[in-house]
């Protein structure tokens, strides 16, 4: 890092241009000589100084480093202390790069700010400026002292006294720090927060205060009642202190302060604000207090009816207007009522319900408010569910053509299998097909469609999803053909909206492709093809639909073809926290699926892009999201927004706890460069953050799936999951690979931090071999690296036993490669009697063989050169035999996979298979028993649309198996100074 450049009489000369040049290009040599040669001519000055430590750390040489420390330490005893801004920072900053010594010289560090900030008491820039620093690199038990010192001295302002506040509260919840310094800093944000809430005047005092400073000569009539400076001002303040008040279990006072007229809700600082009224809403939740948020939500509700429904006599003590029929205020409301569970409280909640719905347009939440509140508790609002099946029935006619009439008929499968029934034959009814002959008008025709696709939702829901359903695979053809007809129905419907919006038929498009998906589940090898030929057809009218992107994305995977999925991936414009909760998606597994570039159309140009290219992209949002994150805390900062500051926080925190998803994509991009197709240089904690810090919760996001699959079965996602869902034993295996790789490559690594992991959850088959071989080949490298002659007898008998194993992990790989050799097709999956394709797992277990054969090579010729210079082992020329042997059949595993890899590609790109794939997509024609198949030809009415999808998919396997040939049988070895 380089600081400022020294000058001559203020002004730069060639000699600081020539500096400048060579720490911007990294010539830290010819910069150091520079720097060492305008020191000898007593050009003193500490930016050159700090120059030359910034030139030494970035030599990386240890004693270079050793001497860069050592001028640090001379630089921060000085007399007069540094004061310098720049330099504060700058000398704050290069500690930092030496984790260790910081974490060890934190205290003298802390030192060089308070002696620069008592050695200028008044400077407000310089305690700001101290305060901002530790603030942002979260050193909170550093920002409180700042912040301490910086109020002591500016007693009168407000912005030092909240940001000890601030401080003391994040330094209370800092794990690093001792449980006793937590409860002082607890107890000290409490108290500050306190003096602030009792300096509030109340509102007659701060109308007097207000008009006697109006008057010359009594300005200081205030003085002694209340420190207005430091008092509450508005809404923004109120929330900051009930979210510290809450952090510490203080919900009653919290409540306290909201119903306290001269502190809360309604007083002049609370202003009715909508944000409080839900945070007195939570408040009474997590209290208990359920008959005050029954009469809270029922002054909210009846302060929020429309005009020609108001109560004369209704002078609500909240006034928030419309604000209150919000669906948080409702959903609290029912709750509150179906605690007390009193008939009093009953009926008055339903007939607050009623008022909504008695006249003029009803509201959408009191709609969904009647089916909850029949479904909350039937005994208590008719027994049979009666009443729970006339409202479902009356939301339902109401908003039939909506897209909300699915989600607020979730409790439809609450109901008796008799009522079940009765309610799809009424639905039924109302959206009876010979209506849409009777619409003349385009809207008419597509709220028909709307109505009968949410009826189908219904039907999917309540019988096709539910284990009878899915075992009937009658039921499951008529199903998608039902919705593969009424989606043709639809398209004439779309009018003259472009394809970046959702067409009216759209959701019965991916009804059907979920029916192929079951239908597949259910031995129909044909359903992940149809699926994909829909969901494509769908996505070219509406280019931008999510939920078909994301279903197409997996059944890809799934189909072994990665290009294809990983170009429907780039159109999901993925950003931000996405890159946590949702790239999962695509890169579970894509290193053994799809690890090698591939080539896309841009600007008319054929490129080349690459997992490893999306995967270094998707892990360098930490450094992006960082840079965001202190832009954000800046401007909090910049306008004392300290509760949104506290959110903002609460974000960074999201993707700190986030480990398992970023070490999850690194060891993918691992394995990608192992093979060859990837990038060196990626570092753990670089990528991944602070070890210190590290919490892997599972940040992944699986409801962002669509799925309509009824209560009790998996949810939607889990039919299209290449393997088990990668959990904690999974990521455990693969970094403990990593360390291996590391080991054998001379690489010291420290990742023990992350062998704590729990051993749960599930692999496949090869990576649950290659855990076992890899927890067998890291002992003996770490029994190898440290064996001393107290143990060399045992070590030698236990590197005797594993390698008399050695072949009962090979021959599977042997195996495996001599099968695929003699008939490439045993590894492919049959869609037909003519036509075998290959898929994910075809691809996954050949390059979980390329890679542990790489590895295992690597990892023996390691261990014989290392016994040649500490001879561990006295049978040298056994474990040179053994070496060789591996290497020889390595390379013999890398050609069979690599002919029978053409094979399949050579059978594949036969043009009758072309023919077969599109007999097997789209049905044979004039085959009326294939139901689905006839369907799907009516509905792709352009033979060159299914000439050009099944050319599309039989490339995509060729290419992926593309990949299998290129991929060349290398071992382990030193990475290159440049990626490749």
């Amino acid at each position: 890092m380089s600081i400022r450049v020294a000058t001559v009489n203020g002004r730069r000369d060639k000699n600081d241009v020539i500096l400048e040049e060579l720490m911007a290009t990294g010539n830290w040599k010819q910069a150091l000589i520079l720097v060492e040669k305008r020191l000898k001519k007593n050009d003193k000055s500490i930016e050159l100084i700090v120059n030359k430590i910034s030139i030494l750390l970035a030599s990386c040489e240890t004693d270079r480093q050793a001497q860069a420390i050592a001028e640090v330490r001379e630089l921060l005893g000085r007399k007069p202390p540094i004061s310098d801004f720049d330099i504060l920072v700058a000398i704050e900053t290069l500690a930092e790069k030496w984790p260790g010594w910081y974490r060890e010289s934190k205290d003298v560090i802390n030192q060089m700010w308070e002696r620069a900030a008592v050695a200028k008491p008044k400077d407000e820039k310089l305690f700001d400026l101290w305060f901002k620093t530790k603030f942002a690199s979260q050193n909170y038990k550093a920002a409180q002292k700042a912040a301490m010192l910086y109020s002591k001295n500016f007693p009168k302002d407000r912005r030092p006294y909240y940001r000890l506040i601030l401080s003391s509260h994040l330094a209370s919840e800092s794990p690093e720090l001792p449980d006793s310094e937590r409860s002082m800093f607890k107890e000290m944000a409490y108290r500050l927060l306190t003096k602030a809430l009792s300096s509030i005047p109340d509102d007659n005092m701060s109308s007097q205060l207000g008009n006697l400073s109006l008057e010359s000569g009594k300005s200081n009539v205030n003085q002694g009642l209340v420190d207005a400076s430091r008092a509450l001002k508005n809404p923004g303040d109120l929330l900051f202190l009930l979210r510290i008040y809450q952090s510490q279990g203080r919900d009653k006072e919290a409540l306290d302060i909201l119903n306290n007229p001269r502190t809360g809700l309604t007083s002049s600082i609370g202003h009715s604000s909508w944000e409080l009224v839900l945070a007195k809403v939570a408040l009474n939740e997590s209290c208990g207090l359920w008959e005050a948020q029954w009469r809270d939500c029922e002054d909210l509700l009846r302060g929020a009816r429309p005009s020609y429904q108001k109560d004369p006599e209704y002078s609500g003590s909240v006034k928030v207007g419309t604000f209150g029929n919000d669906w948080t205020i409702w959903a609290a409301f029912l709750k509150a009522s179906s605690k007390l569970a009193s008939m009093d409280i009953s009926t008055r909640t339903k007939e607050m319900i009623d008022s909504y719905l008695a006249n003029g347009k009803k509201s959408l939440n009191a709609q969904k408010a009647m089916v909850e509140f029949y479904a909350a508790d039937p005994v208590r609002t008719g027994n049979d569910c009666g009443n729970l099946l006339s409202a479902l029935l009356a939301f339902y006619y109401e908003y039939s053509a909506s897209p909300v009439c699915f989600d607020g008929l979730r409790h439809a499968q609450r109901l008796a299998l008799d009522q079940k029934r009765e309610f799809l034959i009424m639905i039924e009814k109302h959206t009876n097909p010979d209506k849409i002959r009777k619409f003349s008008g385009e809207k008419e025709r597509r709220d028909w469609v709307l109505s009968e696709i949410n009826y189908q939702k219904q039907a999917y829901t309540l019988v096709i999803s539910v284990q009878a359903g899915l075992d009937n695979t009658k039921l499951l053809e008529s199903f998608v053909a039902v919705c593969l007809h009424l989606y043709k129905i639809s398209l004439p419907l779309s009018g003259d909206l472009p394809v970046s919006e959702r067409q009216p038929g759209d959701d019965a498009a991916i009804l059907a492709a979920m029916g192929c998906i079951h239908l597949f589940n259910n031995g129909d090898e044909r359903g992940l093809i149809r699926a994909a030929a829909i969901l494509e057809l769908l996505l070219s009218y509406s280019a931008h639909n999510y939920d078909a992107q994301l279903i197409i994305i997996r059944v890809y995977i799934y189909l072994g073809l990665g290009a294809q999925a990983m170009s429907h991936y780039a159109r999901l414009d993925i950003k931000h926290l996405q890159y946590l909760t949702n790239s999962w998606i695509l890169f579970t597994r894509i290193s053994t699926i799809h690890p090698h570039p591939f080539p896309v159309i841009s600007n008319n140009k054929i490129e080349q892009t690459s997992p490893a290219t999306m995967l270094k992209y998707a892990l360098s949002w930490g450094y992006r999201q960082n840079r965001q994150v202190e832009q954000g805390i800046a401007s909090f900062f910049e306008h004392d927004s300290l509760y949104e500051l506290l959110q903002h926080l609460e974000f960074q925190k999201t993707t700190e706890v986030a480990a398992l998803v970023k070490a999850s994509l690194m060891v993918e991009a691992k394995r990608i460069t192992r093979l060859g197709h990837g990038f060196y240089g990626l570092d753990y904690n670089v990528v991944i953050g602070d070890p210190s810090r590290f919490v892997f919760d599972d940040v992944r996001n699986t409801t962002s799936f669509p799925s309509y699959e009824a209560h009790g079965q998996a949810s939607f996602e889990h039919y299209l999951r290449p393997g088990p869902m990668t959990e904690k034993a999974w990521l455990l295996a693969q970094l403990r690979l990593n360390d291996l790789v590391h080991a054998i490559m001379g690489v010291d690594t420290d990742q023990s931090h992350l062998f704590r992991l729990p051993d749960t959850g599930d692999m496949t088959l090869p990576e649950k071999a290659a855990a076992e071989w890899t927890t067998v080949m890291t002992s003996l490298q770490g029994g190898a690296m440290q064996c001393s002659k107290s143990i060399q007898k045992e070590f030698s008998s236990c590197l005797e036993g594993a390698l008399s194993r050695l072949d009962h992990f090979i021959n599977p790989w042997t195996t495996l490669a001599k099968e695929l050799d003699e008939d490439p097709t045993q590894a492919m999956v049959s869609l037909s009697p003519d036509l075998a394709v290959p898929n994910w797992y075809t691809f996954h277990r050949i390059f979980m063989v390329m890679d542990q054969c790489a590895i295992t090579t690597a990892f023996l010729q390691g261990l014989a050169t290392l016994n040649r210079k500490s001879h561990y082992y006295e049978d040298q020329s056994a474990l040179d035999t053994t070496a060789a042997s591996m290497k020889e059949t390595g390379l013999l595993i890398f050609r069979a996979i690599n002919r029978a890899a053409k094979g399949m590609q050579a059978k594949l790109m036969q043009t009758t298979k072309k023919l077969y794939l599109q007999e097997v997509c789209f049905g044979k024609e004039g085959d009326e028993s294939d139901v689905v198949g006839m369907e799907m030809r009516t509905l792709v009415e352009s033979e060159q649309w299914i000439t050009d999808y099944c050319k599309g998919m039989m490339g995509g396997w060729s290419e992926s198996l593309q990949g299998v040939i290129s991929t060349k049988y290398r071992t382990v070895k030193q990475p290159p100074t440049s990626g490749t």
